[in-house]
């Protein structure tokens, strides 16, 4: 899991904003969402598996957990820094797929486009 401070509280209204429209920029891959905005202190990121998708709380803290690893692990490749100052929310979209290094790679990219929207 990420570090306390590196973790985006959604539960706080000016956090939560980052869903409406023009608030933040909305990318999208082939399994995953992401809301993307700038902040002033450093990166903060949610990743979130919804109640519509999984039924019980075990597969919605597997997935969340599964989504977690996959951003360490794209900080740890240096593909996106824990020093950019963005927050960043990801979304398991429908239907995923049980092929966890599909999920990897789809993640990855969608990381890139991510990166690409920094610059």
């Amino acid at each position: 899991m990420l570090a306390k401070k590196h973790r985006l509280n959604l539960s706080l209204k000016e956090n939560s904003l980052i869903f409406q429209k023009g608030e933040s920029i909305f990318l999208s891959s082939r399994f995953f969402l992401a809301y993307l905005r700038k902040n002033e202190d450093y990166l903060k990121a949610a990743c979130l598996s919804p109640k519509a998708i999984f039924k019980t709380a075990v597969s919605r803290n597997e997935h969340r957990r599964l989504l977690y690893s996959f951003l360490e692990k794209e900080i740890s490749k240096q593909n996106i820094s824990l020093l950019d100052k963005n927050d960043l929310v990801f979304v398991i979209k429908r239907n995923p797929t049980k092929d966890k290094a599909l999920l990897e790679s789809d993640f990855s990219e969608l990381i890139k486009k991510i990166n690409a929207e920094n610059l």
